[in-house]
């Protein structure tokens, strides 16, 4: 299990399903098509139970941040031969915007590197482990990627790096110099489902500067909030819309869907909690509100 804070990982989201991804690169945790589904990553309660991670080869310091009024996360990477930069999201339909946000979304994670200063050597791991770590998806090169199979799931990740395959999991360093740029993308799918497929660069290009837009319509929309910590309102706003299902505008509680061995350790863990199956066709209230028992007009609170 990891070790590492949760304060120290950040939140990605499509208004579907969500990604964790921590301070040096790695996404710790990713559950697609929905909140409540069974996960691709989840290093982060099992160190067997799978990750994407890139980051610079040797020793290296890390920034991040989200970019202006998006849920889109920029990792900045500086080394002793040059700086680089890491931006990833889930990202949004094409087009869907505003009140739409989510809409379409594609179960596709991009990752995009690009070379600031200098030059900077890059190694990916990549090591999907679906149905929380049980099963090890069956690796191969396609055309520009890797398909993976296991069970009904399939992955296909896109990548313009050549990648070492190593039982289930797949390896590779790649050098980018200032200007340049890597695009990479991993899109979900199921067998009688929406087929995953190769993406080329100009496609996740465009793909990524259309879910900063569509994050950016959202909060024109939201947040015009300006009074005192107007930053922090605005931010604590986008992360409750990232934590809101789309088709149903049901809010994350707790995770029930997980296996019982893990979702008893979640309070003690002070870990992050998804969308619960129960919660997925409630409207947008805290699930399990109101209680229960609830008092009748013109008795006494208890």
């Amino acid at each position: 299990m990891s070790t590492t804070p949760i304060g120290e990982h950040a939140l990605l989201s499509d208004c579907h399903s969500a990604a964790l991804v921590s301070r040096d690169g790695s996404v710790e945790w990713l559950c697609f098509p929905r909140f409540d589904s069974p996960s691709v990553f989840a290093r982060l309660l099992d160190d067997q139970a799978g990750h994407w991670s890139i980051h610079p080869t040797g020793d290296f310091r890390a920034t991040r941040r989200y970019l202006d009024k998006t849920m889109v996360l920029e990792t900045t990477f500086t080394t002793s031969t040059g700086s680089a930069t890491l931006v990833d999201a889930l990202a949004m339909g094409v087009g869907h915007r505003g009140h739409s946000l989510g809409a379409g979304s594609p179960s596709l994670l991009l990752r995009h590197v690009q070379a600031v200063t200098g030059q900077v050597e890059l190694e990916m791991e990549y090591v999907p482990r679906t149905e929380y770590g049980l099963i090890w998806p069956l690796l191969s090169h396609i055309d520009g990627g890797l398909a993976g199979r296991g069970g009904a799931d399939i992955t296909v990740l896109s990548t313009p790096v050549r990648l070492e395959i190593r039982t289930g999991a797949a390896f590779g360093r790649f050098t980018v110099a200032a200007g340049q740029g890597r695009v990479f993308a991993l899109q979900y799918g199921q067998v009688g489902g929406r087929a995953p497929r190769v993406w080329d660069k100009e496609e996740l290009a465009q793909r990524l500067r259309d879910t900063v837009v569509a994050w950016r319509s959202w909060s024109e929309i939201h947040q015009s909030y300006q009074g005192p910590w107007h930053e922090l309102v605005h931010t604590s706003g986008r992360i409750l819309q990232a934590l809101t299902y789309y088709p149903t505008g049901a809010g994350c509680r707790s995770a029930d869907h997980l296996p019982a061995r893990v979702s008893r350790r979640l309070p003690q863990l002070g870990l992050p909690v998804f969308l619960g199956p129960r919660c997925l066709s409630q409207p947008w209230t805290p699930c399990g509100w109101p209680p229960a028992r609830t008092r009748q007009k013109g008795s006494s609170p208890t």
